[in-house]
């Protein structure tokens, strides 16, 4: 059974994905505090997550083996290694997805982001961004001024177009998000980079409610969202 069905969710699979890129690079430890959060939030939504999380540890191993064949000194990856078993190397935790979807039954938050939160959706400080619509900042930091945040939105709402100073990951934790590149329900995420401007609406049907991480401040192209940009600290 898909782990977002056993929390009341719509029973079907997630069709959008992260990459395989982003797999490799949490399994190795070297995401950001925000990202590594995302991330985990969207393999939790997942049946497969331990069999994705496990292949992409396999295929880092394989790439920094054909590496130090090909690049590294023979024995330079072997005196790493015996630093870092040392006596003051300290165990670096093995990423893993949880295994249930929500913290609380029937509350949106996947298990990390309602762990990490220490709260519910209700509970948390929303504050105006425009029409039937609320946002959370949660985080802030790591390379090119990255930014944690949620959004909240009633159902058929237009999100203006806007784009980003860097990469865009939003994670979509309840109804749905629709752009030129397709329909977004729970637990299906969507990577854009800076060079992308869409606009969003929301699902008729529901209230939508978005993980989002991204990087710098937000492009508006419309002079309404240009003027409130400073006020909504986006």
């Amino acid at each position: 059974m898909n782990a977002a069905a056993s929390h009341g969710a719509p029973s079907r699979p997630v069709t959008h994905r992260i990459g395989d890129e982003w797999l490799m690079a949490y399994a190795a430890g070297t995401l950001s505090e925000g990202q590594s959060l995302v991330i985990a939030s969207h393999l939790s939504y997942l049946d497969d997550a331990p069999a994705r999380i496990s292949a992409a540890e396999a295929a880092g191993g394989a790439l920094l083996e054909r590496l130090e064949a090909e690049y590294m000194a023979p024995d330079a990856l072997a005196k790493t290694l015996a630093l870092l078993d040392g006596p003051e190397a300290q165990p670096v935790p093995s990423p893993a997805a949880p295994k249930s979807r929500a913290g609380t039954k029937g509350d949106p938050l996947p298990a990390p982001l309602h762990a990490w939160l220490g709260r519910g959706v209700d509970e948390l400080r929303w504050s105006f961004l425009g029409p039937k619509m609320k946002k959370v900042d949660l985080w802030r930091g790591g390379p090119n001024d990255q930014r944690l945040w949620m959004l909240r939105a009633g159902p058929g709402i237009d999100i203006p177009m806007h784009g980003h100073s860097g990469t865009e990951l939003v994670l979509v934790l309840k109804g749905s998000l629709t752009d030129p590149h397709g329909t977004f329900r729970a637990g299906d995420i969507e990577e854009c980079d800076g060079d992308i401007f869409h606009s969003l609406r929301t699902g008729e049907d529901e209230e939508c409610i978005c993980l989002a991480l991204t990087e710098g401040p937000t492009r508006f192209r419309g002079w309404i969202a240009k003027l409130l940009q400073p006020f909504i600290g986006l």
